[in-house]
């Protein structure tokens, strides 16, 4: 039977995945490669391709028109998944000229066994000190492959190698203090101090070795970025359609805003109203609690407002972002993997200023968490955002769509809730929630057009910076981050692409629906489908 020749392909694709990267099987709560960080070598990354171009003809060998109805959308996700993940390593080759992906692997790999009790203290001891242990290896398979990098990507990765050197010196020592075995605590020891070593040369390679000769183009062009929408998003519709509406909207967004920021002072420019607005925020030691104060509010919120239900009474904990994550991310979300059994750790990371910056610099960075944006990035975050959303998922039984998520739908939905919230009212009409709200919705809609400007239309970064400023109102280091992050990659034209199709299932859902429609259960049958919007769709407006 096609049902489950499929079903036999998918999974022996996730086992060869979980096997090739550990640091991604622990933070799907699979732990039967805990001790390992995974060979990086080229010919590790060119048998891994070949095995990728196997599975590719094995699925493509299926009939998929014998497939079962709920298979179907899993097979076309898996088929595509794999032609983008070949892109990657053959055409973009990411594992020649993005240092990053190392690091990221080294660091998520240790911080996420330290993170969540999933197993007692020494066994993830134990399991660390074997990961410590590798990554001397994986950096020197690094340094053998890296070369043609684009400069940005490479100025990153200082950043993030200088965040590890606080992982390995700070945090991980004070996680490991409880462990009462002194032989266990002595190998974690030196462990640590080789890393340490091997990171801190790692550093020093990239800034006076691979900086110095890195320039190579950091633009994915047309074909890459047609490619990346279709096989990782699930979207085929034509570039110019998609930066048209993206355009519009922008404009929508500039008129609502200035319209308000005139309501609160007619003499001032917007820019101004914005600024004189976000002026209002905690002071660096007040930015983690003042932020957790807001959880139980918005909770209690969404729930009274129809705005989500809760798969969980287990509470997400507002912390500091790990500091080798700090380079390209304000706030973030980081829940118990799919597969996780014991473990119920939900964390929400605030980036704080770094204390090293000037007053200056400080205080326009903390105007982006100001009061009246504070609950929308928190509702995005957390209550009703992706704390809510991935807590439902979570109880998707079947595997293989936890491999398989897309980021236009769980970054789309977070998005797409920062204007539910006010829709339904948050902050009692006073238009300076919207204001920020539509702040945020600014910053989005630049990450988008700059992700066609800088991959597809040959915008240099100081454009792209000029353009968050101008246009979505963002502070300097704002703008710089954001820029940089695009270079990155283009795929953060994920938040507003996701929330355009969310909005336009919605008004669909409405048409048919009629009187008929609730937000509720439009809400929650969205959150418990791991799919594209797409997709989402097609079952949703399908059914009686």
């Amino acid at each position: 039977m096609a049902e489950s020749q499929f079903a036999t392909v998918a999974d022996e694709w996730m086992a060869a995945v979980l096997e090739h990267r550990p640091e991604a099987a622990t933070r799907l709560g699979v732990h039967d490669h805990d001790a390992q960080l995974g060979d990086r070598s080229r010919s590790s990354v060119e048998r891994w391709a070949a095995r990728l171009r196997g599975v590719l003809a094995k699925l493509e060998g299926i009939d998929a028109a014998r497939l079962a109805e709920r298979e179907r959308p899993d097979y076309e996700l898996l088929r595509r998944l794999l032609q983008w993940e070949l892109v990657t390593i053959d055409d973009l080759e990411t594992w020649r000229r993005s240092p990053g992906g190392y690091l990221g692997a080294i660091g998520g790999g240790c911080n996420g066994l330290i993170i969540r009790d999933f197993a007692p203290l020494a066994e993830r001891v134990e399991s660390l000190t074997s990961r410590l242990r590798q990554a001397p290896e994986v950096l020197d398979q690094a340094k053998a492959n890296l070369s043609d990098c684009p400069r940005v990507h490479v100025e990153t990765a200082i950043e993030q190698a200088a965040g590890l050197r606080v992982l390995f010196q700070r945090d991980l020592p004070e996680a490991v203090a409880g462990v009462e075995d002194a032989g266990l605590q002595s190998q974690f020891a030196e462990a640590n101090e080789a890393a340490t070593a091997a990171m801190a040369a790692f550093a020093g390679w990239l800034q006076d070795e691979l900086l110095p000769r890195s320039d190579g183009d950091f633009r994915y062009g047309e074909k890459r970025f047609r490619q990346l929408l279709s096989y990782a998003d699930f979207v085929d519709r034509p570039l110019d359609e998609l930066e048209r509406r993206g355009k519009d909207d922008l404009r929508a967004t500039q008129e609502r805003l200035a319209e308000l920021a005139g309501q609160i002072d007619s003499s001032k420019t917007t820019a101004e109203v914005v600024d004189s607005i976000s002026r209002e925020h905690p002071a660096p030691e007040r930015l983690v609690p003042d932020t957790a104060d807001l959880l139980e509010e918005l909770r209690q919120f969404s729930i009274d407002q129809g705005m989500g239900s809760m798969p969980t009474e287990v509470r997400i904990e507002v912390t500091e972002t790990p500091a080798f994550s700090r380079s390209t991310v304000q706030a973030a979300c980081s829940t118990p993997g799919a597969f996780e059994e014991k473990a119920q750790e939900a964390y929400y990371y605030v980036t704080p200023p770094d204390a090293s910056w000037p007053a200056e610099r400080t205080e326009a960075y903390l105007k982006f968490f100001n009061r009246y944006s504070l609950p929308g990035i928190t509702a995005h975050e957390a209550y009703p955002g992706h704390y809510v959303h991935i807590s439902w998922l979570r109880k998707v039984k079947e595997r293989l769509p936890h491999f398989l998520l897309t980021t236009t739908a769980v970054e789309g939905w977070a998005h797409y809730i920062e204007q539910v919230l006010v829709e339904a009212g948050y902050g009692d009409g006073d238009p300076r929630y919207e204001i920020m709200q539509l702040r945020e919705a600014l910053l989005r809609l630049c990450r988008y057009l700059v992700s066609f400007g800088l991959h597809t239309q040959d915008w240099d970064i100081d454009e792209s910076i000029a353009f968050f400023e101008r246009e979505g109102y963002a502070t300097r280091p704002i703008a710089e981050r954001e820029a940089r992050r695009g270079v990155m990659g283009p795929q953060y034209y994920a938040y507003t692409l996701g929330k355009h199709e969310i909005l336009s299932l919605r008004e669909k859902l409405k048409a048919k629906q009629g009187a008929a429609y609730d937000q509720l259960a439009f809400h929650d049958a969205f959150m418990k489908l791991p799919y594209p919007v797409s997709v989402i769709e097609k079952m949703l407006l399908s059914e009686e």
